[in-house]
């Protein structure tokens, strides 16, 4: 019997995974920041994008439906 995980700890369970992508945003925002004196709302706005996108894409999907391929 398969246990379905409930919504907060499938977020959890992804954010985990992407530990990589919110370093690597946290380091290219500073950079942006402190070196390239860019305006720091839209960098943390496009750190947050670029993390939410990478979790979106690694999002677990519902099984049995595989992508639809061309005609």
């Amino acid at each position: 019997m398969q246990l379905r995980m409930r919504m907060p700890d499938r977020l959890l369970e992804t954010l985990k995974q992407q530990r990589l992508a919110w370093s690597w945003a946290v380091i290219v925002g500073l950079f942006l920041v402190v070196v390239g004196h860019a305006p720091i709302l839209p960098v943390i706005a496009g750190c947050f994008l670029a993390v939410g996108i990478s979790v979106f894409r690694a999002w677990p999907h519902r099984p049995g439906k595989g992508p639809v391929r061309g005609t």
